[in-house]
C-alpha cells in the first residue's frame, strides 16, 4: 500500500482459502467480530473466503456486461389474448425486475399476473455478489432474458457471493491531517478525499469510516471515491473499503488513516502571536506577558535565536491549547530545540501551512540535548503540575546531538511514579533523521532494582505514521508505557550507526510496556531488543517487517509473573542469527536470571537468515511447555523478504509463500484482542482470525 505522505506498510500476510470458523456471514445475523463490521473480513453480510485468491474455477468468471442482448424463451400453449402468471424465485442476494408489470422482486419468491406475451426479466446482483444464471423456464447467464408466456412461467435467478481475492489496490487519503470545521475556515480544510489507488477497473466500492477509539461507524458511501468531512471534535479515524472488479472482492483497511485536529483559523479563539526571533522561551504559561488560557491559539513564526521552550501551559481536555506554525518555523544550533515542561493538554501543530509538510524544523549539529523533550521540571514559580495529554505532529528533526523525541514523566522527585502519570500521548506524522541517539525515546527505562516497576508511567500512548532515518542508537525505544500503547504504521530505516553497546536495535521494547506494535517497517538496524521485565502488561507484535543487519528478536530474561508476549505474522530478516534468540541469564531490573517467562507465542513468522532455524536459546533455560514456538517458515534466501527499492513488501510472488500458519485460537487470541479488531494482509484486506494465517501463508484449495 501507499500513503499520501510516504510509502505505507503493506503487511506480508496471506492465508489459506478457507472460510473463517463459523462459515459465511449473512446480513443481520452476525455478532461482534463476525458480521463484517466489527473487525472481520466479511462485508455487509456477504459470504467470504477470508481473502483467498480465486480457485481455478472462480478465476474464469467474467465480468457482467453493462448491456446485453436478452435471450427469449416461449412457455405454455399459444392462446391469444389470455392472461399469464409469472413466478420468480431468487436464490442468493440480488433482485429481478420484470416488465411488464414493471416491478422489482427482491424477495425469495414473487408472483405477478401479466398480460400474455413477452416479459423482459433483468437480474441485478447485490453488492459483493454476481449473477450465476437463470433456470426453470428461463436459461442463460446474461443479466437480461425474455420469456413469452401464455399461461404460466417460472424462472429462478441465482446469485452467488463474489470470491475473495487479492486485487492490487490501496486506500489513499488526499489529506491525512484534516481540520475540525470552523465558521471562519474554508470547507476544504475539513475535507479529505478517499480514493482507491489501483490500475484495476473497479465496478464497485463500499466505504466505511470508523472512530479509531471505539469503533463506531461515522460515515459510509458506495462511490468510487468519497469526500469525508471531519465531524466536530478531535479524533482519529480508521478507513475500510470493499472493492470489486465484478469477479473478485477485496477489503482494504487503514488504521488511523485520517486524524482530525483543531482548525488553522482563529475559530473564535483568543490568539497569541509569537515571533521566535524576538522571544522563544515562554515561562509561566505566558506569551509576551499574557497568560494563555485553555482553548487559546498560539501562532508561532520565524527562527528561534535561543532555547525554545514552553513552561506550564495548561489547557483542558475540552479546550486544549493549540500551538501552530505560521509559515516556516525553525530552531538551529541551540541546546533546547523545543521543550514542553509541566504542560497539560497542549497540541503542537506543524501543519499550519499547506506548502510545508513539516512546518516546524529543529536542527542542532553542535552540543545539546533532545530535540523535542516533554517532561516535568522544578524551577521556582514554573513548578505547577506534571506533564500529560500532549499531541505533536508536523515536526522535522535533523542532525540532533541526542534523541529526536524524548517523552517521559521524570525530572524531579516531586513527580514520580507514586503521584503522577502521563496520559494520552499522540505522536504522529513526524520525521526524524540523522540524530545521534534514539529517533523516538518514549517512556522511561531503568535497570535499577530499587526502581521497579519503572517510574514515570505513560498510559494510552499512540505513536503512528512517523518516519525515522539514520539514528545513532535505537530507532525507537519504549518503556514504562503501562497500558494502551499502540505503535503502528511507522517506517524506521537505519539504526545503531554509532555501534553503541545495547543501543543498536531498530526497536527496543523495555520493561513496563503493555500494548501492540503492528504494521511497521524496521529496516537497517541490528535487531529487535525485547527486555522482558516483571512489570507492564501483555504485548502483541504482528504484521511487522524487521530486516536488520544482524539479529531478529533478542529476548532477555523474564520471570513467572512477567507479561505474556505474542510475536506472530512478522517477516524477520536475521542473516547472522535465528529469528528469535532467548537469553534467560540476563537480568534487566529485578527479573531473576533463569526465571521462566510466563508465556511466549512465537509463530507464523517468516524468518530469513543464514541460520536456518526460527528460534534458539542463547543462554540459560526456560520452561517452554506452555510456549508456542511453531509453526514458522524459515528460509536462507534474503530475496524472500522481497522489499522493493522503496522498502515496501512485494512478496506476493515469493517462493516463501509455501509454509504453515497458526490459527489465532492456537495462540490464545481472537480478532477482538487485536487493536481495532482488525488484522490485515499484504493487500490490506481485513481478516477476522481465519482458520489459517501466517506471514507468507500460501493460498490453497
Amino acid at each position: 500500500m501507499r500513503l499520501g505522505y510516504a510509502p505505507s506498510i503493506a503487511l506480508i500476510l496471506l492465508h489459506a482459502a478457507c472460510p473463517a470458523p463459523g462459515g459465511a456471514d449473512t446480513e443481520g445475523t452476525g455478532t461482534d467480530g463476525t458480521d463484517g463490521t466489527d473487525g472481520t473480513d466479511g462485508t455487509d453480510g456477504t459470504a467470504t473466503t477470508n481473502g483467498s485468491v480465486p480457485t481455478e474455477a472462480s478465476s474464469e468468471v467474467t465480468s457482467q456486461p453493462t448491456t446485453v442482448d436478452p435471450t427469449e424463451t416461449s412457455v405454455g400453449p399459444t392462446t391469444e389474448g389470455g392472461d399469464g402468471n409469472l413466478a420468480i424465485t431468487i436464490v442468493g442476494d440480488g433482485s429481478v425486475t420484470a416488465d411488464p408489470p414493471g416491478q422489482t422482486c427482491s424477495e425469495a419468491a414473487c408472483e405477478y399476473d401479466v398480460p400474455a406475451g413477452a416479459v423482459s426479466l433483468t437480474a441485478a446482483p447485490a453488492a459483493g455478489n454476481r449473477f450465476a444464471g437463470w433456470s426453470g423456464d428461463c436459461s442463460g447467464t446474461e443479466l437480461a432474458t425474455e420469456v413469452v408466456l401464455e399461461t404460466t412461467a417460472s424462472c429462478t435467478a441465482t446469485f452467488e457471493p463474489l470470491p475473495e481475492g487479492a486485487l492490487p489496490a490501496s486506500i489513499v487519503a488526499s489529506h491525512e491531517i484534516v481540520r475540525v470545521p470552523a465558521a471562519d475556515a474554508p470547507a476544504s480544510d475539513s475535507e479529505t478525499t478517499l480514493k482507491i489507488d489501483t490500475a484495476v477497473a473497479l465496478t464497485g466500492v463500499q466505504w466505511h469510516v470508523f472512530a479509531a477509539d471505539d469503533g463506531s461507524e461515522i460515515a459510509t458511501a458506495d462511490t468510487l471515491e468519497t469526500v469525508f468531512t471531519c465531524p466536530d471534535g478531535r479524533r482519529d479515524y480508521d478507513v475500510r473499503a470493499t472493492i470489486t472488479d465484478g469477479q473478485v472482492q477485496s477489503t482494504l483497511f487503514e488504521r488511523r488513516l485520517v486524524t482530525c485536529v483543531p482548525p488553522r483559523s482563529d475559530a473564535g479563539r483568543t490568539v497569541h502571536i509569537a515571533d521566535l526571533g524576538a522571544s522563544s522561551y515562554f515561562q509561566n504559561g505566558e506569551v509576551d506577558g499574557v497568560k494563555v488560557q485553555p482553548g487559546d491559539l498560539v501562532r508561532i513564526s520565524g527562527e528561534a535565536g535561543g532555547d525554545f521552550g514552553f513552561f506550564n501551559f495548561q489547557g483542558t481536555a475540552e479546550a486544549p491549547i493549540h500551538i501552530i506554525n505560521d509559515g516556516a518555523v525553525s530552531n538551529n544550533d541551540t541546546s533546547w530545540l523545543m521543550h514542553l515542561i509541566n504542560c497539560q493538554h497542549v497540541i503542537i501543530d506543524g501543519k499550519g501551512s499547506d506548502d510545508l509538510e513539516y512546518g516546524i524544523t529543529l536542527t542542532n549539529t553542535g552540543a545539546g540535548g533532545q530535540a523535542v523533550f516533554v517532561r516535568n521540571y522544578t524551577q521556582g514559580s514554573n513548578t505547577n503540575t506534571g506533564s500529560t495529554d500532549i499531541e505533536i505532529f508536523g515536526v522535522e528533526i535533523a542532525d540532533g546531538p541526542d534523541s529526536g523525541f524524548r517523552i517521559w514523566n521524570g525530572g524531579s522527585d516531586e513527580y514520580n511514579a507514586d503521584n503522577w502519570t502521563f496520559y494520552n500521548l499522540r505522536l504522529h506524522h513526524n520525521y526524524v533523521h540523522d540524530v545521534l541517539a534514539e529517533g523516538f525515546y518514549v517512556g522511561y527505562y531503568t535497570d535499577s532494582i530499587e526502581q521497579q516497576p519503572p517510574p514515570y508511567p505513560l498510559e494510552d500512548a499512540k505513536v503512528y505514521r512517523n518516519r525515522v532515518e539514520d539514528a545513532g542508537w535505537d530507532g525507537m525505544q519504549f518503556g514504562s508505557c503501562r497500558s494502551g500503547l499502540e505503535v503502528h504504521d511507522n517506517v524506521v530505516t537505519g539504526s545503531g550507526h554509532e555501534n553503541e553497546p545495547n543501543q543498536r536495535s531498530s526497536l527496543q521494547w523495555n520493561p513496563g510496556n503493555s500494548g501492540a506494535l503492528y504494521n511497521n517497517r524496521f529496516v537497517g538496524g541490528v535487531g529487535v531488543d525485547l527486555q522482558v521485565g516483571c512489570t507492564g502488561g501483555d504485548t502483541m507484535m504482528f504484521g511487522n517487517v524487521f530486516a536488520n543487519s544482524d539479529a531478529g528478536f533478542y529476548l532477555h530474561a523474564g520471570q513467572s509473573d512477567a507479561p505474556r508476549y505474542w510475536l506472530f505474522a512478522n517477516s524477520v530478516g536475521a542473516p547472522n542469527s535465528a529469528g528469535l534468540r532467548i537469553n534467560m541469564n540476563s537480568a534487566p531490573g529485578n527479573c531473576g536470571a533463569g526465571a521462566p517467562l510466563s508465556a511466549m507465542h512465537y509463530a507464523s513468522n517468516l524468518v530469513v537468515g543464514s541460520v536456518e532455524q526460527s528460534w534458539e536459546f542463547a543462554a540459560g533455560d526456560a520452561d517452554t511447555a506452555t510456549w508456542t514456538l511453531e509453526p514458522n517458515l524459515v528460509t536462507a534466501a534474503p530475496a524472500e523478504l522481497c522489499l522493493d527499492e522503496e522498502l515496501a513488501p512485494t512478496c506476493s510472488d515469493s517462493a516463501a509463500l509455501a509454509g504453515g500458519g497458526a490459527a489465532l485460537a492456537d495462540l490464545g487470541l481472537s480478532a477482538a484482542d487485536l487493536p481495532g479488531g482488525h488484522f490485515v494482509d499484504i493487500d490490506g484486506r481485513v481478516l477476522a482470525g481465519p482458520a489459517n494465517f501466517g506471514a507468507h501463508q500460501a493460498a490453497t484449495n
